[in-house]
């Protein structure tokens, strides 16, 4: 069977990083840090980045190789579950964030907020299931498929605006010091997280020349264009900033032609729900193959996805629809997030031993 080549890795990539990063982040990171939002970005960009490397080095290091069999090898029992659980717990979050979100923009901004929840989630969960019986390169393919649309969509939405920036209102820089930037950015953490999937992915993932070289170029000009989108999201809205939930569909209010001829902007949100179901089937399926892992079970059993749906539903219906969701991701979610960041370098210190190990035996 084809691996999934550079090309699919990187343009999935980046389907991935802009999915919700472009829609409720700059609302929140301007409702804890204000006109210094743009800073909280650009540090949790570099943060992510740093990850993103270390788990690149894992792939070219253990190239060809199953990330899960090679760190139980060294980390056996319950030290590799642990690690399998928080990406498990990582995930589940990701998706609820998703199926949110997902939510926002059919049911305000299409259905004018009269969408039944239920005619969402149940649609929504025979979508993830689905993804559980695809192929992984399959899944890489969509990317290529739909990459065209989010370039329109993301020029559409950003350059009209830009003759209406008010650099003004970003200044003065750290009015209120770094404490207010430093805990925006602990509270917001899961957002800046954009690397666990690799991982899953990983024996399916054909490491070309120059992998690693490309896929940070790529992964430092798309974090620089989120930073300079938070900027200027800043400027357009000043103190309002933080009431916008959906950053990029808010812009078209200021791009007048595409809301005066013929609702362009609907055409928009069209665009950017596709890129979230994307991402919520890639991580629907990253949720299955942990519990796959977590239970040894080798073949594509049809139950853990249904499973996991049956959870997912009856958790967003009866506890995560409303704010329950918002103080769990500030409260809770940022210590997940944090023990994961330590994956990626516990998985870059064993791939090192193992191949120091294999380097010996030969």
């Amino acid at each position: 069977m084809k691996k999934i080549s550079t090309r699919q890795v990187i343009i999935f990539f980046c389907i991935y990083f802009f999915s919700i990063k472009f829609l409720s982040l700059p609302g929140l990171l301007s409702g804890g840090a204000g006109r210094d939002a743009w800073i909280v970005a650009l540090i949790g960009t570099v943060l992510e980045l740093l990850v993103l490397f270390l788990v690149l080095n894992v792939l070219v290091i253990g190239k060809d190789s199953d990330i899960y069999s090679d760190f139980r090898s060294n980390a056996k029992g319950i030290g590799a579950k642990f690690m399998i659980s928080l990406m498990f717990s990582l995930f589940m979050l990701q998706l609820f964030i998703l199926m949110r979100s997902s939510h926002l923009l059919l049911n305000e901004h299409l259905f004018n907020g009269t969408m039944n929840i239920h005619k969402f989630l149940v649609p929504l969960m025979i979508f993830g299931i689905c993804f559980c019986f695809v192929p992984a390169r399959a899944i890489f393919r969509s990317g290529e498929i739909f990459y065209i649309f989010i370039l329109l969509a993301l020029a559409l939405s950003i350059f009209p605006a830009l003759s209406q920036m008010r650099p003004s209102e970003i200044t003065p820089m750290f009015e209120n010091g770094a404490s207010p930037i430093f805990r925006t950015l602990y509270h917001n953490l899961i957002y800046f997280e954009s690397a666990s999937f690799l991982f899953i992915f990983s024996g399916d993932i054909k490491i070309e020349k120059n992998f690693r070289r490309n896929f940070m170029i790529t992964a430092g000009i798309v974090g620089l264009f989120f930073v300079f989108f938070v900027f200027m999201f800043t400027s357009l809205f000043g103190p309002i900033a933080e009431l916008k939930n959906v950053a990029i569909i808010n812009l078209t209010v200021h791009s007048t032609f595409l809301t005066q001829s013929g609702r362009l902007d609907w055409i928009l949100i069209c665009v950017w729900l596709l890129l979230l179901l994307i991402r919520f089937g890639v991580t629907f399926y990253a949720s299955f193959a942990c519990v796959r892992y977590l239970f040894n079970i080798k073949h594509r059993a049809g139950y853990i996805g249904f499973g996991i749906a049956v959870a997912l539903y009856l958790l967003y219906y009866f506890i995560f629809c409303g704010d329950t969701l918002d103080r769990f991701i500030r409260i809770i979610a940022p210590g997940i997030v944090a023990l994961f960041l330590f994956i990626p370098l516990a998985f870059f210190v064993n791939s090192l031993i193992l191949k120091k190990r294999g380097t010996k035996n030969v």
